[in-house]
């Protein structure tokens, strides 16, 4: 049986492909509005999961398909940003809406999945949010779902220790202490002003596609 991991590239995912990883694959779904830093941590986790396992370890990137309708032509079209969606809707995505979970995240690792027959998905939930198990997963008959950090007792705590024995602790910087997507919505005040100091091209790049875009519809 195949397996896979739920990977976002934080801390939970990464610490279950260095426990779990070896003869594993992680899954990252690629939004395509990323903040830099991410994209640069994929890789070089790839890197150095790959020699912690001998080579017996991948990382699979996948690009969103999905199916929109025209309002302009009225044809199907797909996207593979969330960009584009949010363009589409002209509504971004919110704690009551989070269609960039859904759609960007959940649903093509869904579609990947049903391709794989007999597999096992594991997912980084740590032990103090076990209650949350009951979620967006657990839909695909074929796919085994695990939670392998709540079934050997592992907290937030214990993930980070075992990071920093390997070197592997994100240490993000703070404007992505509430996710790697640019315009994600749990940003607040103090983030955005993080991304002003810390990284003013992003922040420039987030201004100005908001201004060009107000108006825009595909």
């Amino acid at each position: 049986m195949d397996r896979f991991i739920s990977f976002s590239g934080g801390v939970e995912s990464t610490t279950m492909c260095v426990l779990y990883g070896k003869g594993a694959k992680a899954i990252f779904c690629d939004t395509g509005w990323e903040h830099e830093e991410l994209y640069n941590r994929l890789d070089y986790v790839e890197q150095q999961l790959k020699v912690l396992h001998n080579g017996d370890f991948e990382l699979i990137k996948i690009i969103p398909e999905v199916k929109l309708t025209s309002r302009i032509t009225k044809e199907k079209v797909v996207v593979n940003k969330l960009q584009d969606y949010i363009k589409h809707y002209r509504f971004f995505p919110n704690q009551l809406a989070r269609f960039c979970t859904r759609e960007f995240k959940i649903q093509p690792i869904d579609n990947f999945l049903k391709s794989k027959g007999e597999c096992e998905l594991m997912i980084g939930l740590n032990v103090e949010e076990a209650e949350k198990r009951e979620g967006n997963h657990e839909k695909i008959k074929s796919v085994k779902y695990s939670y392998p950090l709540v079934d050997d007792d592992l907290d937030r705590d214990d993930c980070i220790e075992i990071l920093e024995k390997y070197g592997l602790n994100p240490n993000f910087p703070p404007y992505m202490s509430r996710g790697g997507c640019k315009g994600c919505f749990f940003k607040g005040k103090k983030e955005y002003r993080a991304m002003v100091h810390l990284s003013p091209k992003e922040i420039q790049e987030i201004s100005d596609w908001i201004e060009n875009n107000s108006t825009e519809i595909i």
